[in-house]
């Protein structure tokens, strides 16, 4: 991970000691793919997991090293908690091999996910997209038709088809899904619902008139010298990671936070929260005189009725059992009517963009094998 570390006294830390502990914290993240579930305890959380197998490897640095090493290992827990979008002690060690990474890096989208939609969209039948309606209620009572009633903005209007697959996100079935389906869903898969984590990752994009920083050196990451455990809502500007600069706009910087600190970030005002962020750009560059910023946008995913939250992890609660239940269709008569897609419901790739891919085509195959089969017999 690029970038420089700053302490909360306004000091940025030796580069390379960070360079040796990112190292170091790497090599530990990496052990993480090799948990074996068997011989793990299913109360063992991902945060207990990597304070103490960091804490033996990084006892191998000098005395007057071990403040600066505890707040990197601050910082790099912060960073490990962006891939759950929830704090980690929430976050299940024994099934966290079950996630992996895809091959290739990652990709920037100079224009964001809309590009990648308007491609697929240009090629569908007119009149294939209904924008602005909410749906209210799938309905599944026979084999004919599934119902999907829905909320527009003239009115509710009623659709009906012979297959639906749900895509929405875990938050909004967790939420909504008593209200949703008739008849309501099954126990396992309620229980499923309920049992698999669900966390919220929020961006800060604060702009300025002018960048304070020189380009390639804005990037920058809080490392305090005491982790935040207690107080994820009165200080939540401790589950900050950093900044970082954005693709093509040479004055925004972008925040990135995490979990129940996300969260109560959303109760609060833009000027609320741009004042923290300052304040604490200010503190940790060591710089009372940067400029505050001239504009905020934040993201909100948590209060989103549409999304609950950002993405799913698997909780001490859950299992790979339960992925597979929240992915099972509903059948009726061995037709599957209703069928679920979506990140959430992906084995591997769970909390990803390619993971909610993947799982649409795999419903749309499910879907394809279904009706050749009819058409056979």
């Amino acid at each position: 991970m690029g970038g420089c570390v700053y302490t909360e006294d306004g000091r940025r830390i030796d580069q390379s000691l960070t360079d040796r502990v990112w190292k170091i914290f790497h090599e530990v993240e990496k052990e993480l793919e090799d948990i074996v579930s068997e011989n793990t305890d299913p109360s063992a959380d991902v945060g207990r997991y990597m304070e103490d197998r960091l804490q033996e490897r990084l006892g191998q640095f000098a005395p007057d090293q071990q403040s600066d090493i505890r707040a990197l290992l601050n910082c790099m827990l912060n960073y490990l908690s962006l891939y759950s979008a929830e704090d980690l002690e929430k976050v299940s060690l024994k099934y966290i091999g079950c996630y992996r990474e895809i091959d290739g890096k990652n990709v920037i989208l100079p224009n964001g996910f809309r590009s990648i939609i308007d491609v697929i969209a240009q090629d569908l039948p007119p009149n294939t997209l209904r924008f602005n309606t909410k749906v209210e209620k799938i309905s599944y009572l026979n084999t004919k038709t599934v119902t999907v009633s829905c909320r527009t903005p003239t009115g509710k209007r009623t659709f009906e088809a012979n297959h639906a697959i749900v895509t929405c996100s875990l938050g909004v079935l967790k939420s909504c899904h008593s209200d949703m389906f008739e008849p309501p869903l099954p126990t396992k898969k309620v229980k499923s619902i309920d049992a698999i984590g669900y966390g919220t990752l929020n961006k800060i994009f604060l702009k300025w008139k002018e960048p304070f920083w020189q380009r390639g050196e804005g990037r920058m990451q809080f490392a305090w010298k005491t982790r935040n455990t207690a107080s994820r809502t009165s200080q939540w500007y401790k589950s900050l990671f950093g900044f970082i600069e954005i693709l093509n706009n040479d004055s925004t910087l972008c925040g990135w936070i995490h979990g129940k600190a996300a969260e109560h970030l959303e109760t609060l005002t833009d000027q609320e929260v741009m004042t923290q962020c300052v304040t604490l750009i200010r503190q940790f560059r060591g710089d009372p005189k940067i400029p505050a910023p001239t504009e905020i946008l934040r993201s909100a995913w948590q209060t989103n009725e549409f999304t609950r939250g950002s993405y799913s992890f698997l909780s001490q609660m859950s299992s790979p059992e339960d992925i597979a239940c929240l992915g099972e269709p509903l059948y009726v008569e061995e037709a599957p009517v209703v069928l679920f897609a979506g990140e959430a419901t992906h084995p591997h790739f769970f909390s990803t963009t390619h993971g909610a891919r993947e799982s649409g085509i795999r419903e749309a195959e499910r879907l394809k094998n279904f009706c050749q089969k009819q058409l056979r017999h």
